[in-house]
């Protein structure tokens, strides 16, 4: 069997015919060509023909009062034609040979080397700007292209560089080393009080203090002078120092007296969505809006592949637990607790330095609210940085 007769396919049969000499001479001046011919009964012939054959060959028996049967099929075309009786089969082949040739051309992870202070997930969105992403091509990824792209979008790199092995882009980086920041030539600045108080300590490294321990002063009296007097000359410069006071804030918060409190209950629901690089897909979703009455639980799946490679592709999952809210009574014990613990730590987050040293508060409850007033006493780092302009005087009279 040739080639040509592969691709065409050929055909085993058993034909049973009263007189087997006179058919076989009628096929050959028809110009069937027979294949393997092999005698089984006095009446009975098994032989190969191609495919195309058979009707004419059928045709000829049946006028003849004979009778073909077939025994077997050979060649690729049987082959191909089951092939295509399985979609299934036939377009995962399709596939997968699709993915052979289309994936070793394609970047498929990205990796960062050599960074320290500057986060990957920046150096990520700068290369993925400059092309080199999830399925770009190897061809187009250009080593000095992406390194003057990352240059110019990230300040902290001296050098950026990619290269490529297989599917994974490797972007090798050196950040620049930190250098000391330089002051600030030619510019003149006093530390002026942020708020009232009674100065407790100052430390002045340079410029010229305008007040001393045990003295009161107001927000925005100068406490140390940029210029120096230096007797022949006014030296001008920088203030620095560090100045701490007595001083007192007030302060008042509401919170009200009845919450919402949640009964968890056992039933849930489940919104499941698939994030393909920054695209989500829902995939299913059984879910309504979250509030009060529903408690939400997110869980990511990042899909990973043997060897420690990761997919930018993660199934996401919602679990939200449904509850009734109820509104509840505030003790009036724990209302005041947690308007103090507030006041506290909100008093000492607005200070660049210092604690509260005493605190007086007064907690009630009126329509539906428990209002605390409290003044603290505190100790803090009172100097604040503030420009001069030529001509200033830092608060002495000319």
């Amino acid at each position: 069997m040739d080639i040509w007769s592969a691709l065409g396919g050929m055909l085993d049969v058993e034909v049973t015919s009263a007189e087997p000499e006179q058919t076989w001479e009628i096929l050959t001046k028809q110009g069937m060509e027979l294949f393997c011919t092999e005698q089984i009964s006095a009446l009975t012939y098994r032989v190969r023909i191609r495919r195309r054959d058979f009707g004419k060959l059928r045709k000829i028996l049946e006028k003849k009062g004979g009778t073909v049967e077939v025994r077997g099929r050979l060649g690729w075309y049987w082959g191909l034609r089951g092939l295509l009786r399985r979609p299934v089969l036939l377009i995962g082949s399709t596939i997968l040979l699709a993915a052979g040739l289309y994936l070793p051309s394609r970047v498929l992870f990205v990796r960062v080397e050599g960074n320290t202070s500057v986060s990957q997930r920046d150096i990520l969105e700068a290369a993925e700007a400059c092309g080199i992403e999830f399925g770009a091509s190897r061809r187009e990824v250009r080593s000095e292209k992406v390194k003057n792209a990352l240059l110019a979008q990230l300040s902290q790199l001296q050098w950026a560089g990619v290269n490529t092995a297989g599917c994974v882009a490797t972007i090798s980086v050196r950040e620049r080393a930190e250098q000391p920041e330089t002051e600030r030539s030619g510019s003149v600045s006093s530390l002026v009080a942020a708020r009232d108080g009674y100065i407790l300590s100052a430390t002045v490294t340079n410029g010229t203090p305008l007040v001393r321990v045990g003295q009161t002063v107001t927000a925005g009296q100068t406490l140390v002078s940029g210029y120096t007097d230096c007797g022949i000359f006014i030296q001008a410069g920088q203030a620095q120092g560090e100045i701490y006071a007595q001083t007192q804030r007030k302060l008042t918060a509401l919170t009200p007296a009845q919450r919402l409190q949640r009964e968890q209950s056992q039933q849930q629901r489940y919104a499941v969505s698939l994030r393909i690089g920054k695209k989500y897909v829902k995939i299913w979703k059984d879910s309504g809006i979250s509030d009060t009455t529903c408690g939400r639980m997110y869980e990511e799946y990042p899909v990973t592949l043997p060897g420690g490679f990761t997919l930018p592709i993660t199934v996401c999952v919602d679990t939200y637990t449904l509850c009734q809210a109820q509104l509840q009574p505030v003790d009036a014990e724990m209302a005041q607790s947690d308007l103090e613990r507030f006041a506290k730590t909100y008093i000492t987050s607005q200070m660049v330095a210092g604690e509260i040293v005493d605190g007086i508060g007064e907690t009630v409850s009126e329509d539906g609210v428990y209002t605390l007033t409290g003044t603290y006493t505190c100790v803090e780092m009172i100097a604040r940085e503030r420009q001069e302009q030529i001509g200033d005087t830092n608060g002495k009279a000319n």
